[in-house]
């Protein structure tokens, strides 16, 4: 569970909830201290007027006060029962409920701050999402939060705040259960809601386009991670880029990583964060442009894995990523002890490579004659 700092005013919050909020602590505070001195009083007088002890008064005091009654202790002076009635049933019980009516509401006022996106949120080494997608924003999300959680790079207790308006009403019901996923509702532009989200102390910020067609939405992203490197934030921004062109100034501005926005497939957004660099190779298999997968229908049985692979990749045939078998099964980065058994292998071809599948098979066929 997050560590919350509060209750304070975030950003964009109403003055009047303000206002309100300043007046129940100030009830809660005054109902507090009025019991403190009631119950003080109260103990005196069990002690002048009753005879009692200090810890027998305080007994009495306390389960007077929380209408718990015992009954093994009661004044019985005529003084004694005057007391406690002035100062207990009038006054103490009075104060003890306006201190739990002040303190039930601050909670119920704090629960919807927190589900509304209207709350400051301490947390350390977690990630900030700035902006979210304009379609399907709440599925994104839980798409890339599974991504992350289920990659083989730490990332189980995945704790994230997004700052975005794209929730008024609170988290999605996929996501509304989860204690380590909040938000902070406002734009991408506003410091304060930056803050509110704790963005100094994250690890990672990801600044996604809110419109992957939409051009404008690279200034937007180049304005917060100028903002983010220009309040000293020093650690790795992912920041979403939909024109190429504007790839060296967003990495010039201080973008740590800069990636298309693919809404299909947000695990290129999980590659920038736990494999830095790892994005920029599998960017490159969804371009025909320089290195590309290709499929190569040629039959392989009975050769072990490694020897298949260590002789495309002396051929310069390029790196092979696995096969798939004759019921259509595939097999991505077997084992190198495994004996393929293929129809078809995947290899990974730059433009300088031309490779042929004839190429491919007489290199396999050789293989399997020499044992």
């Amino acid at each position: 569970m997050v560590r919350l700092r509060g209750p304070e005013p975030s950003p964009g919050q109403p003055r009047f909830r303000r206002s309100v909020l300043r007046d129940l602590r100030a009830r809660m505070r005054f109902a507090l201290l009025g019991l403190v001195g009631i119950a003080s009083l109260h103990i005196v007088a069990m002690m002048a007027l009753e005879g009692f002890g200090l810890s027998d008064a305080a007994w009495l005091t306390f389960t007077s006060i929380t209408t718990t009654g015992y009954g093994d202790l009661a004044a019985k002076s005529v003084a004694g029962r005057a007391a406690t009635i002035t100062l207990i049933y009038f006054s103490g019980i009075f104060l003890l409920s306006q201190a739990a009516s002040a303190f039930f509401e601050l909670r119920a006022i704090r629960r919807e701050r927190m589900r509304r996106g209207e709350w400051r949120w301490a947390m350390k080494d977690h990630i900030v999402f700035v902006n979210m997608p304009a379609e399907e924003p709440g599925d994104y999300l839980r798409r890339l939060i599974d991504q992350l959680r289920r990659s083989h790079a730490g990332m189980g207790r995945c704790r994230a705040v997004v700052v975005s308006d794209s929730f008024p009403d609170g988290m999605p019901a996929t996501l509304e259960d989860d204690p380590d996923i909040v938000q902070v509702r406002g734009r991408f532009d506003d410091p304060a809601a930056l803050t509110a989200a704790g963005v100094d102390q994250a690890r990672f910020v990801v600044v996604l386009a809110e419109r992957e067609g939409e051009r404008l939405s690279d200034a937007y992203t180049f304005d917060v991670v100028h903002r983010l490197r220009e309040r000293g934030y020093a650690g790795r921004i992912i920041a979403e880029c939909v024109d190429d062109r504007n790839r060296t100034r967003l990495s010039r501005a201080g973008a740590s990583a800069v990636v298309r926005p693919l809404r299909g497939y947000p695990e290129m957004i999980v590659r920038a964060i736990v494999a830095p660099g790892s994005e920029r190779i599998v960017e490159q298999m969804f371009s025909s442009e320089g290195d590309e997968c290709l499929r190569f229908d040629v039959y392989v049985q009975g050769v072990l894995w490694a020897e298949v692979a260590a002789a495309l990749i002396g051929a310069d045939y390029g790196t092979p990523l696995g096969y798939a078998d004759a019921d259509g099964g595939l097999h991505i980065n077997p084992p190198p002890s495994e004996s393929a058994r293929a129809q078809a292998l995947f290899l990974l071809v730059d433009e300088r490579q031309r490779v042929s599948r004839d190429a491919v098979q007489r290199l396999v066929d050789e293989l399997k004659a020499k044992q």
